[in-house]
This record gives structure tokens, C-alpha cells and sequence, in this order.
């Protein structure tokens, strides 16, 4: 009896350690994936430094009748990335970033009818908008990271800028620049659960802690503030794509 008690003693003093260590990291640790954990309790993931975002989506600016006139409902494929350096984690919330965006879209439709030519028209019409955004990024991986739960919500915002060009056919009818204020709120699951084991090769090969899809929603002021600017920012837009934190 006394053997059997030195040894469930001797096993106790060689589990503590580990399980000492398993909560500590539970508690604190932002950048542990539970499911890579779970799968070997010495697994060591590298640190989190930034977020990648690849994205497409649908965009349609504040352009109001003359939009619908020219372009007939053509909501453009809204294509662009992100990348958000990680600044500070907030304990028991997540990563405040900064971040900087680039999009690109464009949107045809039909000219004018010409006067005096029933029937015919201009040729193809074309807006195309190339903008950029640095955005301050809340990113609240909490739920992902201390409880299993593989969503993480984040909210961004700052300004937008935007260069846009309109012209008919290879002529150049206009172009310039437009100012606002974006803001976005996204929802992304987090991809690690479905497999685990390949999630842990991705980091110890690539550094990539975690990849994720996303659907994100996003509203802007562009050119709303100046008359003297084409207002081509958006009430709500979407998004939806795939993301990398490394």
C-alpha cells in the first residue's frame, strides 16, 4: 500500500508540471490554437504578428440616378487585400492593429444615345475605383482562443481614399480623387478545428498561426463631404474571403 501511494505520489509530481503549464497557457496564451494544444501538450506555436486578408465582394457607390442611368444596377466585382500589423494584445480580448486596405473596382454600361441616331449609341461606358484605407482593427479572438469557440469578431475604421476614372470607349472623360471615412465589421471562422494536425504543419512550415474565412460588411463617406469630389463612397457594401494570421 505504501508502495502504491509513493508511486501515485511520484505520478502526480510529473503531471503538475505539464498541467501547471497547459493552464497558464489556456489562460494567457493569444496565440494558442486549443485544438493544436490538445493534440501535443508541447506544441510551441509561433507568434502573432499580423493578419492577411484576401477578399472579394460587391461595392456600389452613393452616385444615386446617375449611376442607375449609366450603369443599370451593375454592382462591380469589388477585389482587394488587407494587411494588419498587430500592435498590442489586450488580455482576454485580442489583437489592436493597424491596417492598411487596397480595393479595385469597376462598373460598364452603355453610353448615351447619340442625337440624331436611333439605335445607336456611344459605346461602352466605364467607372473604375482604385482605393486605399489605414484602418485602426479590433480583432476579438477570445472566444477562439481561451474557449474553443472558432469565431472571431473584428471592427475597423479610418479613412478611405479613393481614385477613381470614367471615360467612354479610349476616351478619358474624367478622373480624380475622393475622401472619406470607412468603417467595417467582419465575422471569421476560423478554419484549424476541421484539421488540427494540418493547422500545426501550416505554423511549424509557414508561421501561419491560423487561416479563416471571412464575411465582412463595410459603409463609406468617400466624397460625401466636398461638392467638389465625386461621392463614392457606400452606404453598405460586402465582402467575404480568406484570411492568414502569422
Amino acid at each position: 500500500m505504501k508502495t502504491l501511494a509513493t508511486g501515485l505520489a511520484g505520478l502526480a509530481l510529473m503531471l503538475l508540471p505539464g498541467a501547471a503549464h497547459a493552464q497558464t497557457r489556456a489562460v494567457g496564451g493569444g496565440s494558442v490554437a486549443g485544438s493544436n494544444y490538445a493534440i501535443d501538450p508541447t506544441f510551441e506555436p509561433s507568434d502573432e504578428n499580423a493578419t492577411f486578408e484576401l477578399r472579394a465582394g460587391s461595392y456600389r457607390p452613393s452616385l444615386g440616378a446617375a449611376f442607375d442611368a449609366s450603369f443599370s444596377g451593375d454592382l462591380g466585382p469589388w477585389i482587394g487585400g488587407e494587411l494588419d500589423l498587430h500592435a498590442v494584445r489586450i488580455p482576454y480580448i485580442g489583437p489592436l492593429s493597424l491596417g492598411a486596405s487596397v480595393g479595385w473596382s469597376e462598373w460598364t454600361g452603355n453610353a448615351a444615345i447619340l442625337s440624331g441616331s436611333a439605335g445607336a449609341n456611344a459605346g461602352q461606358t466605364g467607372l473604375s475605383l482604385v482605393d486605399f484605407a489605414v484602418l485602426a482593427v479590433l480583432r476579438v479572438d477570445a472566444l477562439s482562443r481561451h474557449l474553443d469557440i472558432p469565431f472571431v469578431l473584428s471592427g475597423k475604421v479610418g479613412p478611405d481614399l479613393g481614385y477613381w476614372r470614367t471615360g467612354t470607349g479610349t476616351q478619358l472623360q474624367g478622373e480624380g480623387w475622393s475622401v472619406g471615412l470607412r468603417w467595417a465589421a467582419q465575422l471569421a471562422l476560423e478554419l484549424d478545428f476541421l484539421e488540427p494536425r494540418a493547422a500545426r504543419r501550416l505554423d511549424e512550415a509557414w508561421g501561419i498561426n491560423h487561416s479563416a474565412l471571412f464575411f465582412e460588411v463595410l459603409g463609406s463617406s468617400m466624397g460625401q463631404w466636398s461638392t467638389r469630389q465625386l461621392p463614392l463612397g457606400s452606404d453598405l457594401a460586402w465582402t467575404a474571403g480568406l484570411g492568414f494570421t502569422f
